[in-house]
């Protein structure tokens, strides 16, 4: 059984506004409970501040909601759900003095950004578009049993992405036009030389030997203070307290992942993978909000058929659009 033993009390401040996904943000301070070297905030605080009402259900799952929002977490567990979105807490939720306890991390660098659309950071208007085709050159990517290699197919999916951005008004720059080998630190780099206001990496993912997985999912950065969602251990380390120049827009980087997410999903049938954190070379160094997008599994044959055809990869093209102008029109002040 685990104990979760008071050790101290902090507070952490949040730009937080009552009443879901508008108003005008307000600052407000969350206690919050120290344990086990991490903090925590009260659950029934939180659902307070956003303005959400909670059920606790038998299977240990709460659910908070609004009119507009829904929100699903289970006590032990990392993972969670926003509006159908999955997402993987830095810590697991947990129950301690007949409470339910969120990591006070995830409050204000995920349910704040992606209740509030509080502490956007990027420049605006959002002109220039930078589209980073995974892999390329020597560098194959993922493989596919019908021969299908990754390097090629984003490149593929970038150039689709990019005409249909450019129909939208876009400026938009690829950070390779043809098969070469990109270093991953000249992808981010390129971003900042081009002034880029969006960054977003096309990739197709692979799970080999095991052929079971399928799906799509978006990654974005961790922020600093929280474990990558593949981390295995619950102890923090002093790599997950760095903090890199892409730690700037953390919160654009959860609304746009969340919004390129669920146009993935809603428009391709994609089987849903989530929200995902990691520290990824190419999304560290950004001077604009950027994702990591896994438009499917080359190594599962549903997935694989499907990324074959022309017509899906112009299906994922369009969905990743809609998750730009989404972000686009929810990031807009």
């Amino acid at each position: 059984m685990r104990h979760w033993l008071p050790v101290g009390w902090m507070s952490v401040w949040a730009a937080c506004a009552i009443g879901a996904w508008a108003g005008p943000a307000q600052s407000i301070v969350l206690t919050t409970r120290h344990v086990y070297g991490r903090e925590y905030v009260a659950l029934g605080d939180m659902a307070k501040v956003f303005g959400l009402k909670g059920q606790a259900n038998r299977d240990r799952s709460v659910i908070l909601t609004s009119p507009q929002v829904r929100v699903r977490l289970t006590v032990d567990s990392r993972e969670a759900e926003v509006q159908g979105v999955k997402y993987w807490l830095s810590a697991p939720l947990a129950l301690h003095s007949r409470q339910v306890w969120l990591p006070a991390i995830d409050v204000v660098k995920t349910f704040d950004p992606l209740l509030r659309r509080t502490g956007l950071a990027a420049a605006w208007p959002l002109r220039t578009v930078v589209l980073d085709p995974g892999h390329g050159g020597p560098d194959q990517g993922a493989h596919a049993k019908n021969g299908l290699l990754e390097k090629t197919l984003t490149l593929d999916l970038s150039r689709r992405l990019r005409a249909l951005l450019v129909q939208k008004g876009y400026n938009v720059l690829l950070t390779r036009n043809d098969d070469r080998e990109t270093p991953l630190d000249s992808r981010s780099a390129f971003a900042r030389s081009r002034k880029g206001d969006l960054f977003v990496s096309v990739h197709f993912n692979s799970s080999a030997p095991s052929l079971e997985p399928r799906g799509a999912e978006t990654f974005c950065l961790t922020p600093s203070g929280a474990q990558s969602t593949s981390a295995k251990g619950a102890t923090l380390s002093a790599a997950d307290f760095v903090t890199f120049s892409g730690n700037r827009f953390d919160n654009d980087n959860v609304v746009l992942a969340h919004c390129i997410q669920q146009s993935l999903v809603g428009r391709t049938g994609a089987v849903e993978r989530g929200v995902k954190r990691a520290r990824f070379e190419v999304l560290k160094d950004l001077a604009c909000p950027g994702v990591l997008v896994e438009c499917g599994f080359l190594s599962n044959a549903s997935d694989t058929r499907l990324i074959s055809q022309s017509s899906h990869r112009d299906k994922l093209a369009a969905a990743l659009m809609a998750g730009i102008e989404t972000y686009k029109k929810a990031a807009s002040r």
